[in-house]
């Protein structure tokens, strides 16, 4: 039988569930002393390897560095991405457990009935950090070399070609693919952009939907072959992969945004540090390069405008949750 949608979903979520009912830390704590006094947890809420691990490990070092303490990477996966959210917005709001999350953090909340967070709510929004196209990829023995070729297979086989979903960012980008141009294919889920893209290579399943990060290595040795990205404009580090908007989907426009939050009540003078510190960061020199290296663009906006962007992001996802006819769960 293959997969319903609601099925996908389901997968999604059913690892890591218990984790939510226990482990979290008491909420209420405000900060002491002079801050930082000792080490600080950067959770991202999936395993290591995928691109939100990846830009945590770029931030972390820097920040610490800029801090005076130790910034350390916590990966706390499971229930597709909302262990680790739920347990940051349970932590105390003292500036000593932040979290780095890409559009889970909202699109979990499209899709599930009771996140038990409030992406807007839940949380001091510090810092918009980049912004990275997906990129469609696949197999490269799928006979298929552009995204209008694949479209075409894929409406001349409906349902046989098989689409890995590493995540909520991946399930809904290829949902809003799917409403947008009417292909039907079969979604398989993965615990994790990783494990996602590694089967795609294994031929496990033929294509995929990935922020750039995770199958930029894969890209770069031929082990997959990217169609079309996802962004407006192409991306320059893939210069001759057309948009998706040039190759028969000119309405399909998405991107993954990578941001740093605090449990909400995080006291103002931690935030406006934080703030100052990762804006600073992400412009320097070295880390600029390194981010033009995952095909991303740095984010420079105000905190404010960033919970407005959170907020504009859930009310477009759950949008297509509604139109996609996907069960929330």
């Amino acid at each position: 039988m293959r997969p319903t949608r609601r099925s996908v979903l389901s997968t999604l979520l059913a690892a890591g569930t218990a984790g939510l009912a226990s482990g979290w830390p008491r909420a209420g704590a405000q900060a002491q002393g002079s801050w930082p006094d000792r080490p600080i947890r950067l959770v991202t809420p999936f395993q290591p390897g995928g691109g939100t691990d990846i830009v945590a490990r770029l931030l972390a070092p820097r920040l610490g560095e800029a801090l005076g303490q130790p910034v350390v990477v916590e990966n706390r996966s499971g229930a597709n991405g909302v262990v680790g959210v739920r347990y940051v917005a349970a932590a105390p709001p003292d500036g000593y457990t932040l979290l780095l999350d890409a559009p889970g953090i909202v699109m979990n909340a499209s899709l599930l009935r009771e996140p038990l967070y409030d992406p807007v709510g839940s949380f001091e929004p510090i810092a918009q950090i980049l912004s990275v196209p997906f990129v469609i990829v696949v197999n490269p023995q799928l006979p298929a070399r552009t995204l209008a070729e694949f479209l075409a297979l894929a409406k001349s086989r409906p349902r046989e070609l098989n689409i890995a979903a590493g995540g909520p960012s991946t399930l809904l980008a290829t949902e809003l693919y799917r409403l947008q141009t009417g292909v039907e294919f079969t979604v398989v889920p993965y615990r994790g952009s990783a494990p996602a893209a590694a089967a795609t290579v294994a031929g496990e399943v033929q294509a995929m939907f990935s922020d750039f990060p995770s199958v930029a290595g894969q890209v770069a040795g031929g082990l997959l072959r990217p169609l079309a990205v996802s962004t407006r404009e192409r991306t320059p580090l893939l210069p001759a992969v057309p948009t998706a908007q040039e190759s028969g989907a000119p309405d399909y426009v998405a991107d993954i945004w990578y941001g740093l939050y605090a449990p909400r009540g995080t006291p103002a003078p931690i935030l406006a540090r934080l703030h100052g510190e990762v804006q600073r960061i992400v412009m320097l020199p070295e880390v600029r390069e390194r981010i033009a290296g995952l095909g991303a663009t740095p984010v420079a906006i105000s905190p404010d405008a960033f919970r407005a962007h959170v907020a504009d992001e859930v009310s477009r996802w759950r949008d297509v949750v509604v139109r996609g006819g996907i069960r929330r769960e």
